[in-house]
């Protein structure tokens, strides 16, 4: 039979052991040994720092205020959140997004609300611009004031005084032609035709008739900055011619010519404007008298019988669009 310190050391030892295991379950394991930094390979794309340089102290500025209470420092890569824009308005309490809704990526940018100008505002450059002002024309060349003169002019004419009442409005056409003596002064012959048209004539009958001057036409002249105005007499010797064909009252088929010659007076009065240095463009009015000294007349198959005397005057007033070279 075994004794009791035999039997009291065997079960010592097994409780001792037993609380070693268990302590040596409950302690972490032991950490593995890492090799100082200064032997540690750098990063992949290390560079190493230029001879000099210092580690700047992780320390905040002086006058920063410390950090609060359990503040920490941010993660890699966060960035710092931006300030609404003008006029962005906080959703209130409880909303909720519609269905479908997703939400904006981060630093997604949200556009302001949307600005209408007040009315009557124009940006610069845009709205009423003012047309530029017209370039100035171009300075009409002075008239010429000596050589050749030429001025062919056509018009109307219309009778009046005693014959008034016998002839209508007709056309007129005709020259002056001559020369410059000075810039005053210009000596001139004068052609002109005059058409007839006669009033009251019966619709069995037909009538035609013309007038011509040939003529001495000097005038005066005087300029001014783009042109110059004429005026000057006239004297001319004229022929007057009418023809009437027809029926008479009894029913006879009859031809009957009337001729006049005598002499006319008269004035031309116009102003013309340079378009060129050889060329004025403008208008004349003129009168003319025509005073008949002789008359002949001649029925068909007839010769002429012509008489002098005292014969009714002819008062002429034309107007002509005339150009002077």
């Amino acid at each position: 039979m075994m004794s009791a310190p035999r039997l009291v050391l065997p079960i010592a030892v097994s409780i001792v052991g037993f609380q070693a295991f268990a302590v040596a379950q409950t302690m972490p394991p032991p950490a593995e040994s890492k090799p100082p930094a200064a032997q540690q390979p750098p990063p992949p794309g290390y560079q190493q720092p230029p001879p000099g340089y210092q580690q700047r102290p992780q320390q905040p500025a002086p006058g920063y205020p410390p950090p609060p209470p359990g503040y920490q420092q941010p993660p890699p890569g966060y960035q710092q959140p931006q300030q609404p824009p003008p006029g962005y308005q906080q959703a209130p309490p409880g909303y909720q997004p519609p269905p479908g809704y997703q939400q904006p990526p981060p630093g997604y940018y949200q556009p302001p609300a949307a600005y209408y100008p007040p009315p009557g505002y124009y940006p610069p450059g845009y709205g009423y611009q003012p047309a530029p002002p017209m370039p100035p024309m171009p300075p009409r060349p002075p008239p010429r004031t000596h050589g050749f003169l030429a001025m062919p002019y056509l018009g109307v004419a219309t009778q009046t005084g005693e014959l008034g009442a016998r002839y209508s409005s007709g056309a007129i056409f005709g020259a002056l032609v001559g020369g410059r003596v000075n810039r005053f002064l210009s000596l001139n012959g004068e052609l002109r035709i005059d058409a007839l048209d006669f009033r009251n004539v019966p619709s069995s009958q037909s009538a035609s008739g013309t007038e011509l001057d040939i003529g001495f036409s000097p005038l005066f002249h005087g300029q001014f900055a783009t042109g110059e105005f004429v005026l000057g007499p006239k004297l001319a010797f004229f022929t007057h011619q009418e023809s009437y064909t027809g029926f008479d009252i009894n029913n006879f088929y009859t031809e009957y010519h009337e001729d006049w010659t005598g002499w006319s007076v008269g004035l031309n009065a116009g102003v013309f404007f340079a378009v060129s240095r050889f060329m004025s463009l403008g208008g004349m009015v003129s009168y003319t008298y025509r005073m008949p000294t002789e008359q002949c007349m001649r029925m068909e198959f007839g010769s002429d019988q012509c008489t002098t005397g005292d014969y009714p005057s002819i008062n002429v007033l034309g107007f002509h669009a005339a150009a002077l070279f």
